[in-house]
C-alpha cells in the first residue's frame, strides 16, 4: 500500500491552485476557480492515507510523530503569512477592522478559522474581498481532518480490519449526505465546517486505500484520466459562487481528482501533469495559496475592490513571487529542520508559539485604536464598520422577525398585523426595503406601517429560491393582500435586470385591489465598504477617491425603471435622485456618519432623507 513519490501530483497540486489564483485575482471566465480548493483536499486525502495507513497496518504508526509532520509542514509558512499580514494591515485597517483582523489571525493561529467564520457569517458581514484571511477556512478542515482521521483509521485497524473501505465509504456518503441537507438548510455551515467536507479527503483516502478498481489497458487508463479532466473542466466552468456547494457541485472536481489519483500516473495527462513548469507551480502551490489572498485584499483596498486586467497581472506575479520566496525560505528549510529532533519537543515548542501568537493577537485587538492616529471625524465614520451591531440598526431592520435571512422564520402573525383604527401601510421587499422601515413608522405616525421583507426576496413571483423567501413572499402576494384591506403599499428593493415587466405586473394586481402603490427606485452603491472606503479617503484628504468608486450601474438602473413603474400608475420615487442630485453622490448622511453602512444599505439617518423624498399620503 506504501507508494512511491509521484511527481504527477505536483502537477495536479498545479492543477488546483492555478483556477483558485485566477479566479481571485478577477479572471471572471473562471467561475469555478474555487473548486480548487476541493481538488487539495482530495489530494490531501490520498496522501495522508498512502503515508499513515501503511504504518498503522504495520502497528509502527505514532500519533505524536503523525502531527510533528504536519505541523512542520503547515504552520511555519502559515505563521509568517500571519505575522506579515497583520503588521501591514495594522497600517491599513481601521480600528474596527484590525480587531476583525487580530480574531481571524487568533483563529488561523489554531486552525479554527472556518469555524471563526461560519459563526461570524451574516447577510450584513463584510464582505469577503475585505478579509485578508478568509482563504484560512480550508485549512482549519484539513487540519481538523487530520486531528479525527487516524484515530478512525487506528479504530478500525482494531475492530474491524477487513472492512476499512466498507467503514470510511460509509462516513463518505454520511458526509456527503450532510453537505446536501445543509446546502438547502444550512449553505454556511455546509461550505465551512468539516462534517460537510469530510467525504472529499476520505474520497482521496479511498483511492489511496485501492478502493477504485484496477484497470488493466493503458487506453482503459487513458480514458478515465480524460474523463477526469473534463469533470475538472466543466467544474471550473459551469460551477457559480451561487452553485450548490459543495454538496453536489463539488463531486465534479473531487471525483475528477480520484480519477486522477487513481489512473493518472502513468495515463496521457501524466505527460502535461509532469511537465517541469507545471510541477513547479505544483511545488509552491502551498506558499502561493497562503501568499494570494492576502496580496489581493491588500491591493483592493489600497486600490479598488474591482480588478483591472493590469492590477490582475499585478497580483498573480506578487503572488507568485512571495510564494516563490516563502518556499525556498521558509517551507524547505522548516521541513528539513522538522525530520530531525524530538516530536515531543517539535510539537511542545510548536504549541508554545501558537500561544504566544495568539496572545499576540489579543495584544493587537485591544490597542487598535492606538495603531495609526485618526482625526475624530475619520474614526466616527470608520466605526460604521460595526454598524450592524448598533442599536440604531436593530431598531431599523426588526432582523429576524419582520427581516428575515436565511434559517429564520417570518413572523405573519405580528409583522402582518392590520390596525382597524388606522390606515394600514405595508413596506415589502428585500433589505433595501427593510433599511426604510423605521423612517417609515417616524414619518408616518398616522399610519400603521407593517413590514414585510427578506434578504435578496423582491416582492415579486419568480425572483428568488431563497428559502425564507418563501415563506413569506407567496403569502403576501396571494393570501394576504388579497384578503386585507391595505391602503398603501411600499415596494423597494435591489432592483436588478430583466425584472421590471413582473414587478409592473405585480403593481397593477395591487392597485386593482385598491391599494395606493409607491415604488422606491435603487440608491447608490459602492466598490467596497463604504465606511473604509470614506475614511480612507478622509485620511488621504481627496474625497475624490471615494466618489470614484460609486457603481454608475445603479444609476442606469433607476433610469430604466422610473418609465416603467410610472406607466402601471405607481408612484416612483427615485432614491438616486434624493441622494444624488445632479449625479453627485452625498458621502455623509444628515447626521455627518457615512450615507452607507456596507456597500449600499443606508443608514437609519440616510433611510430618513429618501423617506423624506416620498409624497404625502
Amino acid at each position: 500500500m506504501a507508494m512511491q513519490y509521484r511527481t504527477d501530483v505536483d502537477g495536479l497540486r498545479a492543477l488546483a491552485i492555478v483556477p483558485i489564483l485566477l479566479y481571485h485575482a478577477g479572471v471572471s471566465a473562471i467561475s469555478g476557480g474555487f473548486v480548487g480548493v476541493d481538488v487539495f483536499y482530495v489530494i490531501s486525502g490520498f496522501l495522508i492515507t498512502s503515508i499513515i495507513a501503511p504504518d498503522i497496518a504495520a502497528e509502527r504508526f505514532s500519533l505524536l510523530d503523525f502531527f510533528r509532520r504536519r505541523l512542520v509542514r503547515i504552520f511555519p509558512a502559515l505563521l509568517v503569512v500571519l505575522v506579515v499580514t497583520l503588521a501591514v494591515m495594522t497600517q491599513v485597517l481601521f480600528p474596527d477592522g484590525l480587531r476583525a483582523l487580530a480574531k481571524s489571525t487568533g483563529a488561523a493561529t489554531l486552525f479554527l478559522s472556518n469555524v471563526d467564520f461560519w459563526l461570524g457569517a451574516g447577510y450584513f458581514a463584510p464582505a469577503a474581498e475585505t478579509q485578508p484571511l478568509l482563504h484560512t477556512w480550508s485549512l482549519g478542515v484539513e487540519m481538523q481532518f487530520y486531528v479525527f482521521y487516524p484515530l478512525v483509521l487506528l479504530a478500525i485497524r482494531r475492530f474491524a480490519p477487513s472492512r476499512a473501505v466498507a467503514i470510511l465509504s460509509g462516513i463518505a456518503v454520511l458526509s456527503f449526505a450532510l453537505a446536501q441537507v445543509w446546502a438547502f438548510t444550512a449553505p454556511t455551515a455546509g461550505f465551512y465546517l468539516l462534517p460537510a467536507r469530510a467525504w472529499e479527503l476520505i474520497l482521496g483516502g479511498l483511492v489511496a486505500l485501492e478502493a477504485f478498481p484496477k484497470i488493466a489497458s493503458r487506453r482503459g487508463r487513458d480514458a478515465a484520466a480524460l474523463v477526469a479532466v473534463v469533470l475538472m473542466a466543466v467544474a471550473l466552468i459551469v460551477v457559480r459562487p451561487t452553485s450548490l456547494f459543495p454538496a453536489p457541485w463539488a463531486l465534479l472536481p473531487a471525483v475528477g481528482t480520484a480519477l486522477l489519483l487513481a489512473y493518472g500516473a502513468d495515463a496521457v495527462t501524466a505527460r502535461v501533469l509532469n511537465f517541469g513548469p507545471v510541477r513547479s507551480i505544483g511545488l509552491i502551490s502551498y506558499s502561493l495559496y497562503l501568499w494570494h489572498w492576502p496580496i489581493i485584499t491588500f491591493w483592493r483596498l489600497r486600490n479598488d475592490v474591482v480588478l483591472t486586467p493590469v492590477d490582475t497581472v499585478i497580483v498573480v506575479v506578487a503572488s507568485l513571487v512571495f510564494a516563490t520566496l516563502s518556499y525556498f525560505l521558509v517551507e524547505r528549510p522548516t521541513i528539513r529542520r522538522g525530520r530531525i529532533g524530538s516530536s515531543v519537543r517539535i510539537v511542545a515548542q510548536t504549541a508554545a508559539t501558537m500561544a504566544g501568537a495568539v496572545a499576540a493577537c489579543w495584544l493587537v485587538s485591544a490597542t487598535a485604536e492606538s495603531w495609526r492616529t485618526y482625526p475624530p471625524e475619520v474614526r466616527r465614520v470608520a466605526s460604521y464598520a460595526k454598524y450592524d451591531t448598533w442599536p440604531q440598526h436593530r431598531a431599523q431592520f426588526i432582523e429576524g422577525t419582520c427581516f428575515v435571512s436565511l434559517g429564520m422564520v417570518y413572523d405573519r402573525e405580528n409583522c402582518l398585523k392590520m390596525s382597524t383604527t388606522k390606515p394600514n401601510m405595508l413596506l415589502f421587499g428585500d433589505s433595501h426595503a427593510a433599511q426604510y422601515w423605521r423612517a417609515l413608522a417616524d414619518r408616518f405616525t398616522g399610519y400603521n406601517v407593517m413590514q414585510a421583507t427578506g434578504a435578496a426576496c423582491r416582492p415579486m413571483h419568480g425572483v428568488s429560491t431563497e428559502s425564507h423567501c418563501n415563506d413569506f413572499v407567496p403569502y403576501v402576494l396571494d393570501r394576504f393582500l388579497p384578503a386585507a384591506k391595505v391602503d398603501v403599499i411600499v415596494l423597494a428593493g435591489r432592483w436588478l435586470d430583466g425584472e421590471d415587466q413582473i414587478l409592473a405586473g405585480e403593481i397593477e394586481k395591487m392597485r386593482a385591489r385598491g391599494a395606493k402603490v409607491v415604488v422606491i427606485g435603487p440608491v447608490a452603491e459602492y466598490a467596497g465598504e463604504t465606511p473604509a472606503l470614506l475614511a480612507d479617503a478622509m485620511m488621504r484628504g481627496d474625497l475624490s477617491r471615494f466618489a470614484a468608486k460609486v457603481v454608475t450601474e445603479r444609476r442606469a438602473r433607476d433610469r430604466a425603471m422610473a418609465p416603467v413603474v410610472k406607466a402601471t400608475g405607481a408612484t416612483w420615487v427615485s432614491a438616486w435622485d434624493i441622494e444624488c442630485p445632479d449625479d453627485v453622490c452625498r458621502p455623509f448622511d444628515p447626521e455627518g456618519g457615512p450615507m452607507h453602512f456596507d456597500y449600499g444599505h443606508v443608514t437609519q439617518a440616510g433611510a430618513k432623507l429618501i423617506i423624506g423624498g416620498l409624497p404625502e399620503m
